[in-house]
């Protein structure tokens, strides 16, 4: 610039100014002019699709009024006949359904539809977006699902209605539309158009590229948002401004070269320098932003475990003889139904808020990190042992203090395990390991929130580390045997059956009781063939106390959800029983109140009652279910849980759950056996109150094969 005169630099450049604020005022207004025609055009567009919908909705409502006015029991010709009417005088409808309890029962015309009768729209995924069926039966207003790719296997929307029976759920009536009928009328006009979710997400229509100039206008359909938009074409603008832009194209050619000429020598070495200096300064911010997305939480900003477990690592390496630190490992307890209940995005609110809360908290911490989902770990240095108990409740303090979140209080608890360096390991990843085993032991006591590592732990540990170790192989080498408890009729003290209990002989433990391993077997992935096994050998053993003369019992064996996932389950089933010459009507599955929760397995539970095997629930109660799911569970029997026993006498609560679940019981035909069964006033409580069958050591504990053989005779 210094070879250039100011006065005719100042000419050129305002020259250029005036021509670029010119052309620039000219382009602003014919665009503005073009727009706002545009978007009167692509409005009415939208009015014109919501009134389309709207139409097909109208059908559903009739559907809607006519189920609420003659019920869901009425002939099955009177709804065929509506909806074959409400049909044919529709247009662009694929389908017209009527769900009474969100079971397809009608549907019109069948052609095309028929693999969606009978299917539940609760059970089956391919009949509608994930929770919009919830949202409909909890708004009770009209919505639309889609577009998204139907169980018929096209592109449709689905627009629903539930039925109510006063405030009670009772069904659900859809109308099916397919998108190309949709899109074959929306782009009569212009075929440019397309519609968008609000996410812009894209719905239907004639997609352009998202970059370009597009005018958009909302649309709103029920619980739908959509966006209607066009692509903005300024051909008009174009021609009328084509040849004042070949003379400013060209201007600026001219003035740009020569500019380019006389500033080419004095601006080279400053722009160089620049160059180097913005590549050197977006170096060193990339750096930065890598170190702190490599060792920070992006979530919370504090450090994340990586970060954490390098600085344990120097600490623990230049730690002085005479040093200690302190390790507190914490989690938020049933932090999984805060997720599950108030969604994901608030879970993340509650961490970010309470890891600023921590942070900022007067916790004389040398290390604060989240080590994943809702683990935090916290290092002290020089803390002394008695000075635990006052860190641990500072702690649970900060997080137990309510938290607004999402216009929702919640009072959250904490769970702490602690371990010590150098005292329970030199090693960094054993500290960690540590510390989390004892917060999940915090989580089993009662009388206190945190565990501090101690030996009983480490040969915990240790004990199941051995036991996985020697679990694969078990099986092979026949290592585990079979107990069986018997049951009795008390008021007649007659053997009523047996319930087979698996015991492992371990080589160099002994025998072990199931609670010690059943854990690991489920982990190791080998439920199926422990199962497997089981119930061959019980099979076995009643095939060998038969041919010895006595007289079978019926005898119950416990099965593990995993075990319902067996492909060949009822084949395995009837060929083991084939082969052993029994009966179905001998054996008896007892499955966890959880289990019996899953309604996937509701087929194969009611097949094995239709073929003589009698179905128990072996803990009802304990879990989340009420007395009212019983009459949904496709079981024989109810085995009281020994959580309940215990209380007789002592609480009354448990008495009166106990009574409770007796008379449901014999309402509903079920038989009822009561296990735990210590003492004779347990037993006289449970006769009096109609539950004469008992399990419990106040009879029998669990006995040998051969104990059993003289037992019964």
């Amino acid at each position: 610039m210094a070879f250039i005169p100011k006065k005719p630099l100042f000419l050129i450049l305002g020259f250029l100014a005036a021509l670029q604020i010119t052309l620039f005022s000219y382009y602003s207004l014919a665009e503005k002019r073009e727009t706002r025609a545009e978007l009167a055009d692509l409005s009415s567009q939208a009015v014109m699709l919501s009134a389309s919908i709207e139409e097909r909705a109208s059908i559903v409502k009739g559907i809607s009024s006519f189920v609420q006015t003659v019920g869901f029991n009425a002939a099955p010709e009177l709804y065929n006949n509506y909806l074959v009417t409400a049909y044919g005088n529709a247009s662009h409808v694929l389908n017209l359904m009527i769900a009474p309890d969100g079971l397809i029962r009608y549907l019109y015309p069948l052609t095309g539809n028929s693999a969606i009768l009978g299917k539940s729209i609760f059970l089956d995924p391919a009949l509608s977006s994930p929770g919009l069926i919830q949202e409909t039966i909890r708004s009770r207003q009209i919505t639309i699902d889609g577009p998204r790719l139907l169980a018929q296997g096209s592109y449709g929307i689905v627009i629903r209605q539930a039925i109510y029976d006063g405030d009670s759920f009772s069904g659900m009536v859809s109308a099916t539309l397919l998108i190309d009928d949709i899109v074959s009328q929306f782009q009569l006009k212009d075929s440019a158009v397309y519609v968008t979710a609000a996410n812009r997400t894209f719905l239907f229509g004639s997609p352009v590229p998202q970059e370009g100039t597009q005018i958009t206008a909302p649309l709103k359909i029920y619980n739908q948002n959509w966006i209607i938009a066009s692509p903005l074409h300024p051909h008009k603008k174009w021609e009328s401004l084509r040849s004042v832009l070949w003379i400013d194209l060209a201007t600026l050619l001219i003035l740009g070269f020569i500019l380019y000429i006389i500033w080419h020598q004095s601006r080279f070495n400053r722009d160089l320098e620049r160059v180097v200096n913005i590549r050197t300064q977006e170096l060193r911010v990339s750096q930065q932003l890598y170190e702190r997305l490599a060792h920070f939480d992006s979530l919370t900003e504090i450090p994340n475990r990586r970060y954490f477990m390098e600085q344990l690592e120097g600490l623990l390496q230049s730690a002085e003889p005479s040093q200690t630190y302190t390790l507190f490992f914490f989690d938020l307890n049933r932090f999984k139904e805060i997720n599950d209940t108030l969604g994901h995005s608030t879970g993340d609110q509650v961490i970010r808020a309470l890891a600023g809360r921590l942070k900022h908290r007067d916790l004389p911490y040398k290390l604060f990190a989240r080590t994943g989902g809702d683990e935090f770990v916290m290092l002290f240095e020089d803390m002394p042992v008695d000075h635990i108990p006052l860190i641990a409740r500072q702690i649970s303090d900060c997080i137990s203090e309510a938290l607004h979140i999402s216009g929702a209080q919640l009072s959250l608890s904490t769970s702490i395990g602690i371990a010590l360096y150098p005292e329970h390991s030199l090693d960094k990843e054993d500290l960690l390991k540590f510390a989390d085993f004892s917060m999940y032991e915090a989580k089993q006591r009662e009388e206190r929130n945190y565990f501090l590592f101690d030996s009983d732990l480490r040969e915990r540990l240790q004990h199941k580390r051995l036991i996985s170790k020697y679990l694969h192989s078990a099986l092979e080498r026949e290592e585990f045997v079979l107990y069986y408890q018997p049951q009795v009729n008390a008021v007649t003290g007659e053997l009523i059956g047996l319930e087979a209990l698996i015991r492992w002989n371990h080589p160099e433990k002994g025998l072990i009781g199931p609670g010690t391993f059943i854990a690991a077997v489920e982990e190791a992935g080998l439920m199926i063939q422990l199962t497997d096994w089981v119930l061959r050998e019980v099979c076995r053993q009643l095939c060998e106390w038969r041919q010895d003369g006595m007289k079978l019992l019926r005898t119950s064996i416990n099965i593990s959800n995993s075990w319902f996932y067996n492909r060949n389950l009822m084949e395995n089933l009837f060929d083991i029983l084939q082969e052993y010459q029994l009966e179905t009507d001998v054996l008896e599955f007892e499955i966890t109140e959880s289990t019996a929760l899953l309604e996937e397995h509701y087929p194969l539970l009611q097949q094995m009652r239709d073929c003589g095997i009698v179905v128990s629930i072996d803990d009802f109660g304990t879990k989340y279910s009420s007395l009212n799911y019983l009459k949904h569970f496709p079981v024989n029997k109810i085995k009281i849980d020994r959580t309940f026993i215990t209380g007789i006498g002592i609480s009354s609560i448990d008495e009166t759950i106990i009574e409770s679940i007796v008379f449901v019981a014999s309402q509903l035909g079920y038989d009822l056996i009561a296990e735990g069964v210590e003492t004779a006033a347990q037993a006289e409580f449970l006769v009096r109150h109609d539950c004469p069958y008992i399990q419990g050591f106040l009879f029998f504990p669990p006995l040998p094969a051969a104990e059993i053989r003289r037992l019964a005779s």
